[in-house]
């Protein structure tokens, strides 16, 4: 055979990718359509304002602390189970998140989404490392599941904005959600392979790190929430206390692995990856962490700035998010087939670029300028990042050993995760102390204004910047050497043995 025929996709594959992918975007998906429908739901079930954000938030909550517990699990119990296993958790729920007849039961419905997402997203990068081989398949794959992502959530917002608006309610994106949830399902039932009985990791679950990494995770998370939506900010009590009480988890939890590690008995998460001669591991969760705090923190406040500058209602926004999507599309196309052609560090380094380049233009801009001089260049750029999220999740694949796939998908989206939750968290104290700021200097204003709020929106564009450039530091020094990703030629997979005589699974 030859080696074009051998590098193109088969119609298994195709559907492969087409359902693995599909579910993680609709993960994407009910964020963008939560974001613009949001208010409209308030408004139907009776909301308390403050109460508003809690839906987004508790989804993120039990999706980022359940990652590494379900992406360990994933390794043990094979991954077609437990993406399909969370795929119909997730579509059963979406269904019941329609007929939610109070604010208390959409919040529980949503969060209990986040668990089918929390258990296809590892999983699912698992099976792709599974199915295709490293080269030029598996690079396509990555390429197709990164650009669903800015698809998933431009969708959502689209979707979320005609549908609050109109007499089909917001209860239909939901509906649209289960639906094509199931034929997701369905086209994985088909064509995902069977996997063989025995466990790829066979050394159990750490039941004790599991609780760990959720609690840490989880409280983490929770504290940066609550952080953006408290009236008194930082300044309220629980809020650094459950931050601080998630930090001293988090190092416990390390500690522990370490000791279990040591005695040969089974880890979530194995701590001598980090330590590892010729990876690169720890700069690429750094950059991914500092880029996703950069994309999703401007692409938040780009819809504040639509609809509370601009005076947009939710339908215009999103309709304003369209080049975002398509130019997504082409990045990862893009990339997809330059990671096994061009070498890692310059593609990296290219995107991060886009990602310092949109907060720039966005920190500068002309509000009274046109939509194409200024805010549609931020969408044209802020897709920079879109790069970094294929290429990230093809390294890992190969840095972890083939017992440890779904395990390296989660621990890659969990940094996407806290560097979102951190990135909101710090970036909205920096922009509402300004914004406050202003207002003080301008009493005549409300802090509503839009001249106000602009102000805020500024800040944290220049805080977009910062972390940007540092994401850019990080690749320039730390990248070195990381060759051609997408080539079988990289440095052999970690294989994580016991350092010592092993010893029956501990489970």
């Amino acid at each position: 055979m030859s080696s074009s025929s051998s590098e193109a996709l088969q119609l298994k594959d195709i559907a492969l990718i087409v359902s693995v992918s599909g579910v993680t975007t609709l993960n994407v998906f009910l964020s963008g359509a939560l974001t613009v429908a949001l208010p409209t739901i308030g408004k139907d079930l009776n909301f308390k304002q403050s109460d508003l954000q809690w839906p987004l938030n508790v989804y993120a909550l039990s999706y980022g602390c359940l990652l590494l517990f379900f992406g360990r699990l994933g390794d043990i119990v094979g991954g077609r189970v437990l993406f399909l296993l969370g795929s119909i958790w997730f579509s059963l729920w979406s269904l019941a998140t329609a007929f939610a007849p109070t604010s208390g039961s959409f919040i529980a419905f949503v969060a209990a989404m986040g668990l089918g997402a929390a258990a296809n997203t590892p999983s699912g990068l698992g099976l792709f490392s599974a199915s295709f081989p490293p080269g030029p398949k598996r690079n396509k794959a990555y390429g197709v599941l990164g650009a669903g992502q800015p698809l998933g959530f431009i969708l959502g917002l689209i979707l979320g904005g005609i549908l609050a608006q109109s007499k089909a309610t917001w209860r239909a994106v939901f509906y649209i959600q289960a639906g094509l949830g199931v034929f997701f399902v369905v086209l994985g039932f088909v064509f995902l392979i069977k996997q063989p009985s025995t466990p790829r990791y066979t050394k159990g679950l750490d039941w004790g790190g599991a609780i760990l990494s959720a609690a840490g995770i989880g409280l983490l998370t929770y504290s940066l929430a609550d952080s953006t939506t408290a009236r008194k900010g930082w300044s309220t009590p629980q809020i650094p206390s459950l931050f601080a009480s998630s930090i001293l988890i988090l190092i416990s939890f390390v500690f522990y692995e370490r000791y279990r590690e040591a005695h040969g008995l089974s880890v979530l998460l194995p701590m001598k990856i980090w330590d590892k001669p010729g990876t690169k591991l720890s700069s690429v969760i750094s950059i991914q962490f500092f880029v996703w705090w950069s994309f999703n923190t401007l692409t938040y406040y780009s819809t504040l700035y639509y609809q509370q500058v601009l005076l947009l209602d939710p339908l215009h926004t999103a309709v304003r998010f369209i080049p975002m999507t398509i130019a997504g599309i082409l990045v990862n196309v893009f990339t997809g087939y330059a990671m096994n052609r061009a070498p890692g560090q310059p593609l990296i380094l290219l995107g991060i670029m886009g990602s310092i380049i949109a907060p720039l233009i966005f920190a500068l801009m002309d509000v009274h300028a046109s939509y194409w001089a200024t805010a549609f260049l931020v969408m044209i750029f802020v897709v920079g990042a879109d790069v970094v999220y294929p290429a990230g999740n093809l390294h890992l694949s190969s840095v972890f050993d083939d017992d440890s796939q779904s395990l390296a998908g989660g621990l890659f989206n969990v940094a996407s995760r806290l560097g979102t939750s951190l990135g909101l968290a710090v970036t909205s104290s920096i922009a509402t102390a300004t914004s406050k700021k202003f207002q003080h200097a301008h009493p005549e204003l409300t802090l509503d204004a839009p001249d106000v709020l602009m102000a805020g929106f500024r800040s944290a564009a220049w805080t977009c910047f910062a972390v940007a450039v540092l994401s850019f530091a990080i690749a320039l020094v730390g990248l070195r050497g990381i060759g051609i990703i997408g080539r079988s030629t990289n440095p052999a997979p970690i294989a994580l043995k016991p350092t010592v005589a092993p010893e029956p699974p501990v489970t």
